[in-house]
């Protein structure tokens, strides 16, 4: 440990975790549970990492609810998919499910998931056979009842025939 003035050893303040994950909130969004791991990696305890969310929460620096929801319009702009699949990308974020729940009611409010659907196919229906249509909105996360009304395909029998 350097010597302070006069030859005297300064002692070590403690980390300050607050500033820590203010500094990582600063740089992108981050979820309640991400801001923990990341102060407990760091050194803090559970209680203190806990103590950190609650007061980023408190000054309103994190909202899990309002980062989810603005997450699943954004992702739903980039890439359509089926109300399955973007709930399971948000759980696989570190929401959890009540978080999600929320933030699929609000970004499927304003679209339905057939419009979704065909904005997902606009541009590779002349490249590509009804069937693998299908195949594309399931990977997507779209239900059976979905696909069957874009694509105008009886998924029961129609695949068959195609």
């Amino acid at each position: 440990m350097p010597a302070g003035p006069g030859g005297r050893r300064r002692a070590e303040s403690p980390p300050d975790f607050l500033t820590m994950a203010i500094r990582y909130l600063a740089r992108a969004d981050r979820t309640a549970a991400q801001i923990e791991r990341y102060v407990q990696d760091k050194g803090a305890s559970q209680a203190q990492g806990r103590g950190v969310v609650r007061e980023l929460e408190r000054r309103g620096y994190l909202d899990d609810q309002a980062y989810a929801a603005r997450w699943a319009e954004a992702r739903l702009l980039r890439r359509p998919m089926g109300r399955e699949r973007l709930k399971l990308e948000l759980l696989s974020r570190g929401f959890e499910g009540t978080v999600a729940e929320r933030a699929l009611h609000s970004a499927y409010r304003s679209i339905s998931e057939q419009e979704l659907a065909c904005r997902a196919l606009e541009g590779r229906t002349t490249s590509m056979r009804p069937s693998q249509w299908v195949r594309f909105l399931r990977q997507r996360g779209f239900d059976d009842d979905t696909i069957q009304q874009v694509t105008q395909v009886d998924l029961e029998t129609g695949l068959d025939e195609l």
